[in-house]
């Protein structure tokens, strides 16, 4: 036993020797919190760096010959069949109009370890799974949206009891969506906006049916009943309070400038101002555009030269990715942009090396990379989530897409972060086509790592996917897991269709 204690520590001393250390290319060994002894534990280098402008790793591996260093994106064949998107899609639907009364569940598990019952209509993720619908659905979904707009009005006219406004609540019960009066982070200043985004997508659709007496009715009426309407009240928070303290996307910390958060108020404020002028309603057209002005100008500063960071407090974070594609109204942060590739090249290598499972697939030839939430996360292990790995899915669609409409690649800056990502040889510049097609297929290899790991629970989509074994685990039939992954395949039909005529 005191050899086999010699001989670990020894491994350790050797790990972490000056020589082995001494590195200009370093791979994160450590996470958010971690000290010294922590960190040489582990066999890792530990090298403070202050100032560190750059952001760069305290705890830290040499990355020579590590698999992450060179991930595979390049896949062929559907990631699921259609069969396989219509199993999913009824999985999905199943969670949503709970008693006829339009609540989303998260999820129909009411014993999550550690995280306990999801049998909860989450605000944002309710609003977020209601535009996936009707995005993605071929069928009418009208009914439905409908009943979750009468749910949206009757969350907003509750009394709040926690003294915060109600339309900054996290979560209702469900079926009636009584407010949830247990402790939870609170206020979650995202919800208003989203909500919005979504009910204005579809009273869009219902003005184009010619339907607009329901929009004047219940979405925006014109006056003071119902608080102008569902759509006109929860922008207008947003115009009033975008700046305040609130929580994040997790629920876990707080602070006035989420990335997530500014991404997707912003967004609400672009599409609110040109809804409030179809609707003739000029004043609060000029008002939603000078505060999306105001976002915008803040928003920059996210950007570190190296990637987007989501806070001061928590900077390497995935709900940037999420953002990118849930956020974008035009201009910054377009899907091919320097910005998004280099942040996805940063997320990579964290989120590569944070996880046995991905370094395990690479080596196994399993194409992709699964994402987790944040780095150093903690709950239930911290693993890959199926809804920030389909996020990063449906940005490489994206970004095809935006190629193919605009016919150019990225221009030579952004081009250089995605000629590293996509292994792309530094002597070679595609046309707009082949990148379009090097796109889609990282897009492709994303969700082929992710259907290899739930195809033997019947794609079923749970929250997380095990860091080591590579299982399903926590909360089951997650319908956020659904949305993204349903969305990124939506995407991906119009990408090839387009394609294929090429």
């Amino acid at each position: 036993m005191a050899l086999r204690v010699f001989a670990v520590l020894c491994a350790l001393v050797y790990a972490a020797s000056a020589g082995s250390c001494d590195v200009s290319n370093k791979v994160d060994c450590g996470y958010s919190g971690i000290n010294q002894q922590q960190c040489e534990a582990k066999g890792c280098c530990w090298v403070p760096v202050n100032p560190n402008p750059n952001n760069n790793p305290w705890c830290f591996v040499a990355s020579t010959n590590n698999v992450c260093d060179k991930l595979n994106f390049t896949s062929s064949g559907t990631p699921f069949s259609q069969q396989q998107v219509d199993l999913m899609y009824k999985y999905f639907t199943a969670n949503i109009n709970i008693g006829g009364q339009g609540g989303v569940v998260a999820s129909p598990d009411t014993n999550v370890p550690e995280g306990g019952s999801y049998y909860y209509h989450w605000e944002r993720d309710g609003a977020l799974s209601m535009r996936a619908l009707q995005e993605i659905s071929s069928s009418n979904v009208t009914g439905l949206m409908n009943n979750y707009a009468q749910w949206v009005l009757r969350a907003q006219s509750r009394q709040d009891p926690h003294g915060i406004d109600v339309r900054t609540e996290p979560k209702y019960m469900l079926p009636n969506g009584e407010v949830f009066t247990g402790s939870w982070c609170r206020p979650q200043t995202d919800g208003p906006g989203l909500r919005a985004t979504t009910l204005i997508l579809h009273a869009n659709k219902l003005i184009q049916s010619g339907d607009i007496a329901f929009v004047k009715q219940y979405l925006w009426t014109g006056s003071s009943t119902l608080n102008g309407g569902a759509i006109k009240y929860d922008l207008e928070w947003v115009a009033e309070n975008w700046s305040q303290n609130g929580c994040d996307l997790w629920e876990e910390i707080e602070s006035p400038d989420f990335f997530w958060n500014r991404f997707n108020f912003q967004r609400s404020m672009v599409v609110g101002a040109q809804f409030a002028s179809q609707m003739g309603d000029t004043a609060s057209a000029s008002k939603y555009s000078a505060v999306a002005t105001a976002i915008g100008n803040v928003i920059r500063q996210h950007w570190n030269q190296q990637f987007v960071f989501e806070t001061n407090n928590r900077q390497k974070d995935a709900a940037v990715i999420s953002a990118f594609n849930d956020g974008y109204s035009g201009g910054d942060f377009g899907p091919t942009s320097v910005e998004v590739a280099s942040t996805i090249k940063v997320f990579n290598q964290l989120f590569c090396n944070s996880y046995s499972i991905n370094q395990k697939d690479t080596k196994s030839n399993i194409p992709g990379i699964l994402y987790g939430r944040y780095e150093g996360d903690h709950y239930s292990g911290g693993n890959p989530w199926i809804l920030t790995s389909a996020s990063l899915a449906e940005l490489f669609y994206r970004g095809a897409s935006v190629t193919l409409d605009t016919q150019v690649v990225p221009e030579p800056k952004a081009y250089a972060v995605w000629q590293s990502i996509l292994n792309i040889p530094a002597s070679k510049t595609l046309t707009h086509l082949e990148f379009a097609r090097a796109m889609a297929s990282a897009g492709d290899s994303v969700l082929n790592r992710i259907a290899y790991h739930v195809a033997g629970d019947n794609f079923h989509l749970a929250e997380q996917i095990d860091k080591d074994s590579g299982f399903q685990k926590s909360a089951t039939d997650l319908t956020w897991s659904y949305a993204n992954v349903l969305k990124a395949m939506h995407i991906r039909q119009q990408v090839f269709a387009t394609l294929s005529k090429h």
